[in-house]
């Protein structure tokens, strides 16, 4: 009987290519792996431990993909002002400063969480009271700040949601980011957008063209060099009264190019998010409810269904159903209220907020819960500080110092 053949011995090729890879550097496999996708970057610790290591290793993060540290949300203080947290499940041995105890906080300086993009966060504050908005984009991981001068046109501290603030940033394209003021009045809608550029140093203001009636929410998301908002358009019926249309408002990074991709309907709860390579939407969804045989007549008044939609292509606007579930069977809604919060961008798991219901002026501490799609599996991932308010943005580090290099901050 012939002797069993060793591994080596019947893929000849395997061996040569063996001993090409251990001819590799460590900088040389870490250029590779920046090249590739987290989740590749993940299988590759199973390799060797000398793999695993290196890329594990603090002073590899800087060109290695990041994945989902945690959502950041804010509370609160009695004392005034804003404290800002990191809900981090998946940031152990991260060093981020969330707090943003780095930036220069004063007596009027209280830095409210504006946006968040691939790292990048947009802050804004009042230097005192009554004067113009001022914004901050910063990076917890590097704590590095610049300092964004004022825009070209006023905003004081009364503008409440007649501002739409956003950050657009992408590593992959470009080292520099971009953030998006939009105006709107209550009788028209969607007027304008004055946009910073970090390469210029300097504000542009665009007007928006043909979107009246058209009121953005504050949840967007970077596709295709263009950054994508969701807005709700008011338009008459065959009734002739008023319908809402939910819709994405798409604009590049200089305003000029502007475009609408519709939405599929909700009821309200809408969040955007870019997840396993494809745009992904969550809404509450009006119909169809899905009634199981312990329902009855009073159970399906509090029924929510939470519908997540993929779209499976852009240039058609084809949305498909991915994915639904009963919010009323996973939470009693008779004792908390919730809030949706995002996508894990590698994983078919959605975060949302779960929180007791007011009694008064105070309110039970809050829970930041997972939702596994695949599994139909509700987790509790952390239970969040006390007087914590949303919005609440899925974070996922940035250990580059390159957008923010020649920042005029530390």
């Amino acid at each position: 009987m012939e002797e069993e053949k060793s591994a080596d011995e019947l893929s000849p090729d395997r061996s040569l290519v063996a001993a090409a890879v251990s001819r590799l550097t460590d900088d040389l496999i870490v250029e590779i792996l920046s090249r590739l996708p987290f989740r590749s970057v993940c299988r590759f610790k199973c390799v060797s431990k000398p793999w695993r290591d290196l890329i594990a290793h603090p002073a590899h993060r800087k060109k290695l993909p990041q994945t989902l540290a945690g959502v950041l949300y804010t509370t609160i203080p009695d004392a005034g002002g804003f404290r800002h947290h990191l809900a981090g499940a998946y940031a152990e041995g991260l060093d981020l400063d969330t707090s943003l105890t780095f930036l220069p906080h004063t007596e009027y300086r209280y830095f409210g969480l504006e946006h968040a993009c691939n790292g990048l966060l947009l802050c804004s504050y009042y230097p005192d009271a009554g004067s113009q908005v001022r914004f901050v984009v910063c990076n917890p991981a590097t704590r590095r700040w610049a300092e964004l001068p004022p825009g070209p046109q006023p905003r004081p501290n009364t503008c409440g949601f007649h501002c739409q603030f956003h950050l657009a940033f992408d590593p992959a394209v470009s080292s520099h980011f971009h953030v998006f003021d939009f105006e709107r009045t209550d009788d028209v809608g969607l007027t304008g957008v004055s946009i910073y550029s970090s390469r210029t140093g300097a504000w542009t203001r665009r007007d928006t063209g043909l979107l009246d009636n058209v009121v953005l929410e504050h949840h967007s998301v970077l596709l295709h060099g263009m950054l994508h908002v969701v807005g709700n358009r008011r338009r008459t019926n065959s009734n002739n009264t008023w319908e809402d249309t939910t819709v994405l408002v798409a604009v590049d990074m200089e305003g000029k190019v502007w475009k609408t991709i519709s939405m599929p309907r909700g009821q309200f709860y809408y969040r955007v998010g870019w997840s396993q390579g494809c745009l992904h939407y969550a809404t509450i969804s009006p119909v169809p409810l899905t009634a199981s045989n312990d329902d009855d007549e009073d159970s399906l008044k509090m029924a929510e269904e939470v519908a997540i939609w993929r779209l499976e292509d852009y240039d058609t606007q084809q949305w498909a159903l991915k994915h639904s579930f009963r919010i009323d069977e996973v939470l009693n809604l008779a004792e908390v209220e919730y809030q949706l919060v995002g996508f894990h961008p590698d994983r078919d798991i959605f975060f949302f907020v779960s929180m007791g219901l007011f009694d008064g002026d105070a309110r039970d501490a809050a829970s930041l819960l997972s939702w596994d799609m695949r599994r139909h599996q509700l987790s509790s991932v952390l239970d969040l500080e006390k007087c914590s308010v949303g919005p609440y943005r899925p974070y996922v580090p940035l250990f580059s110092s390159e957008p923010l290099a020649d920042a005029d901050g530390h």
